[in-house]
């Protein structure tokens, strides 16, 4: 085994700065309802971290299987915060096999906040000053943000970048199953922590049966401490996929030549709302038990707070911009630049923040079911 203690700076700055607290009493590996008899987490896990072992953390699966739940950190009798702990692991996890990783490593430090900030405003600017019908000019009359920007040029851009995360999370994943496989080989059966034994799944019907346990959030229903979390990620999960959809109903009703500026009465201005308001009071429910319950469940750190932070702007400036164009006022138009900068750095970053977790995960939930945990 190798030490870097360099890997321990790079943990303790992404979030893990109690690490060096724990006394490897396992009070976290007993308390934790998703971890199993046969193998523990997360008390290996904070000695491996407070030894700098990077290769061991950055390929063992009961990293990402940890849902952060927090009560290994609420009961930890040295406050050791194992959940946040991990959580700064993943984050560096996410720069180690993420491509480029330069992003990766940019949502980790504050000091590189204007610069993620400042690409989607130097991209609009170069679409106005070059590609715009008409140029950076605020249309009159009634607010139609197609006469701003062409709802076609927003669908190309989105489609070309939309392409580019793809690749780029695909690479990302492909690097992590190649790390884990070679670390933790092939089991042939997988236990399930009662004394009894289960068959390992095939890929497909491991990824479908991770994915809907995903849908469902079938382990943050385990949480106690935080058991909050349920609830809030179930509207933050949700409001996002009907955001998602309601998206792809306007962009089939742009394929059949209609015009957009829908009225609140449209199936897709319906999804598109309730999924603004979930979206909305999830992300309230989660800033706020982190700021009231800290002590208890946590606080996070900048990696978790830059992707809260930023769903909140998605989601407030998408319901203020909608208001702004039902009243027909003209800030309409600047308050639809600053969602567009928010969503730029919510999805094109995608492969790079938070967000990423639910790709990893699901790929280790996959893996669990078809290998077992190493």
């Amino acid at each position: 085994m190798e030490a870097d203690p360099k890997f321990v700076k790079d943990i303790i700055a992404a979030g893990g700065k109690s690490v060096k607290k724990c006394m490897q009493c396992a009070t976290c590996s007993v308390v934790c309802p998703l971890s199993t008899d046969n193998n523990p987490f997360p008390r290996k896990e904070m000695i491996w971290a407070q030894w700098g072992l990077k290769e061991k953390l950055l390929t063992d699966p009961s990293v990402w299987l940890c849902h952060q739940c927090n009560d290994c950190s609420a009961y930890c009798p040295r406050n050791a915060r194992p959940g946040e702990v991990l959580s700064a692991i993943r984050g560096v996890a996410i720069a180690n096999y993420s491509f480029p990783s330069f992003f990766a490593r940019a949502f980790l430090n504050p000091a590189y906040f204007p610069l993620l900030v400042a690409i989607p405003i130097i991209l609009l600017a170069i679409y106005f000053a070059g590609f715009a019908p008409n140029g950076f000019t605020i249309p009159e009359g009634k607010v139609v943000f197609s006469n701003f920007i062409p709802h076609e040029h927003l669908e190309a851009v989105g489609t070309a970048l939309g392409a580019w995360v793809g690749l780029a999370i695909v690479i990302g994943l492909y690097r992590y199953w190649m790390a884990i496989s070679r670390e933790g080989g092939r089991l042939i059966y997988i236990p399930t922590g009662e004394g009894e034994v289960k068959a390992p799944q095939g890929f497909i019907t491991a990824l479908i049966s991770s994915i809907i346990e995903i849908i469902f959030h079938t382990r943050f229903r385990k949480c106690e401490e935080a058991h909050y979390r349920y609830y809030a990620h179930l509207g933050m999960f949700y409001g996002f996929i009907l955001i998602g959809i309601s998206t792809l109903i306007a962009l089939g009703y742009l394929f059949m030549g209609r015009e957009l500026g829908l009225p609140l009465t449209d199936p897709a201005k319906v999804l598109g709302n309730i999924g603004a308001v979930l979206l909305f009071v999830g992300t309230t429910w989660v800033i706020y038990e982190r700021a009231v319950r800290k002590d208890k469940t946590g606080f996070g750190g900048y990696f978790d707070w830059l992707f809260l932070a930023t769903l909140y702007v998605v989601a407030i400036t998408g319901i203020i911009v909608e208001a702004a164009r039902l009243a027909n006022a003209t800030a309409a138009y600047y308050i639809y630049m600053v969602h567009l900068v928010a969503v730029f750095v919510l999805l094109i970053y995608a492969p790079y923040s938070k967000f990423a977790h639910l790709a990893y995960r699901a790929i280790t939930m996959t893996y669990e079911k078809c290998y077992g945990r190493s």
